[in-house]
């Protein structure tokens, strides 16, 4: 019999889980040096995993998964980017839930409300830790908890500075934070998870709308905390849950919106066309309902990390972090909307104050070990900012390899980031070639697939010669599009039919030169 860590153990459910992962392992080696005892069978080659692929919509990755195990069903409900901020890959955070070891399935960030409704409805069909586990060998995949900050441990980093690098109407950041002696030792295609807190003005609203004080004791998730921390940095005040709206309908005074509250907790995803955008407007549009602020609280979904691609190499900066945040800001209903982790370092931070900080190693996203071997990087708008990195680090280690970036953003004027920088790069030799596209500067729209397309004889050589292909951005579009783009290039270029070129950019992908970093 294993032993586990007891559920009154100080540590949190990814710790316990990983710990408890820990000694099963260390006591399966040991009865490996002892008399044979009961031995898990070998776990199974999941083989091709087709559903993990971001730009496939959801109904596609299901059906996909369709007569898999219970745990790969799971696997195909995530957002397939693998970005950890639910503390997890999402093979292993599927396992986890499989298993029962992890019981919260509204982690995953990019998969949103969407797969979390999906994780319940394949639970409900075939409920985790059933007797249909058995034959599938769990192996204990559990997330890593390396030494050091984590994502459940964050090192307290300071902001350094915060300023615009766009001119126009869209707000996009540089940002700089302080990381020297937190152990946070990154490399370039890392990550920097930020736990931004609640809009403090919307949670005292909240806390008069409920008419609670903020230090009043709350419970979650066994520890205790008053209102006001809750609502701050434990719980997510953005899209409201189904658990709150039925909440608020057995609370509501007034029949009719007692009766659209029950008919919001069936179909949650209606709440926009009522013009329900986060909690708050869920309080301001049913009046009568008040809940008490400890079942409230209870009712919303947990806070998650943002993460941010590291804009910067600690060769270059030691001892700190660069980020480029594209803030997200809209007016609607006569009421202005601010992104949580964008919002955060736009409003809510100033010079020298702490950030909540980890470091979300890359899967794969990195340079080529021989600095010699040319790279290809396709990043519009923020997808820039591992390529700002990667192009610091070349330049520190004095890298002999060719450097070509495709840039692109709606113009020329106001939203070239890094332009003076990229510039630089490119008339000293770093960068060997700058493509830029600026959508919105001529009446055609052109995108950096255009340019891809454009340059294709001269691209197609470039990958011939070895180079390594790297895009970051929007999986669902320019990431989709510049494969596309690629796919292409290999038609026109290398004389490949479609299923040739599909089958090339497979191999370019398994070599592990076909590298995205896309959210």
């Amino acid at each position: 019999m294993i032993p586990v860590l007891p559920d009154t153990a100080p540590f949190s459910p990814e710790q316990r889980a990983w710990l408890n992962g820990f000694f099963a392992g260390m006591l399966g080696m040991a009865a490996g040096n002892g008399a044979a005892a009961t031995s898990a069978p070998a776990p199974e080659d999941d083989g091709e995993l087709p559903w993990h692929d971001p730009v496939l919509e959801l109904p596609q990755r299901l059906e996909l998964s369709k007569g898999k195990p219970l745990r790969l069903k799971l696997m195909s409900a995530m957002g397939q980017l693998d970005c950890g901020q639910c503390g997890y890959l999402c093979k292993s955070y599927a396992q986890s839930i499989a298993e029962g070891a992890e019981k919260d399935v509204g982690k995953c960030v990019p998969g949103g409300k969407q797969t979390t409704k999906a994780l319940k409805r394949l639970l409900e069909e075939e409920p985790a830790g059933t007797a249909a586990l058995a034959h599938e060998a769990p192996t204990a995949v559990l997330p890593d908890f390396p030494p050091g900050p984590s994502r459940d441990r964050p090192a307290r980093a300071r902001l350094i500075v915060s300023y615009p690098l766009t001119k126009g109407d869209r707000d996009t950041r540089a940002v700089s934070v302080a990381t020297a002696g937190l152990g946070l030792e990154h490399e370039p295609g890392d990550s920097l998870g930020i736990w931004a807190g609640n809009d403090p003005q919307v949670v005292e609203l909240i806390l008069s709308i409920l008419k609670t004080k903020g230090n009043k004791a709350v419970m979650l998730e066994g520890a205790t905390w008053t209102a006001r921390e809750a609502l701050t940095s434990r719980v997510s005040l953005r899209e409201p849950t189904a658990e709150l709206f039925a909440l608020m309908a057995d609370h509501a005074k007034l029949e009719f919106e007692a009766q659209r509250l029950a008919l919001l907790a069936e179909d949650d995803e209606r709440a926009p066309s009522y013009g329900i955008r986060d909690v708050f407007d869920t309080l301001v549009k049913f009046r009568s309902a008040r809940p008490p602020v400890g079942a409230f609280i209870q009712s919303l979904s947990r806070m998650q990390p943002r993460l941010y691609s590291i804009a910067s190499s600690a060769k270059r900066y030691p001892g700190e972090i660069h980020l480029t945040v594209g803030v997200v800001r809209y007016d609607e209903g006569g009421r202005g909307y601010l992104g949580l982790g964008s919002g955060y370092f736009a409003e809510h931070l100033s010079p020298g104050r702490p950030v909540p900080v980890f470091l979300q190693k890359s899967h794969g996203f990195r340079l080529p070990t021989n600095a010699a071997t040319p790279i290809v990087m396709v990043g519009p708008g923020t997808g820039i900012a591992p390529f700002r990195a990667f192009l610091q680090e070349r330049e520190a280690a004095g890298a002999t390899g060719r450097n070509w970036l495709f840039f692109g953003a709606q113009h020329e004027a106001t939203d070239f980031l890094y332009r003076d920088e990229m510039e630089a790069w490119r008339d000293k030799g770093l960068l060997t070639r700058l493509s830029t596209a600026f959508s919105r500067d001529q009446s055609q729209k052109i995108y950096v697939q255009h340019r891809m397309a454009e340059q294709a004889a001269e691209l197609w050589q470039w990958l011939k010669d070895g180079a390594y292909f790297y895009v970051c951005g929007d999986a669902k579009h320019m990431a989709a599009d510049v494969e596309h783009a690629l796919v292409s290039v290999a038609t026109t270029q290398g004389g490949l039919d479609a299923a040739g070129a599909k089958a090339w950019l497979a191999g370019l992908a398994k070599e592990g030169r076909y590298l995205r970093d896309v959210y």
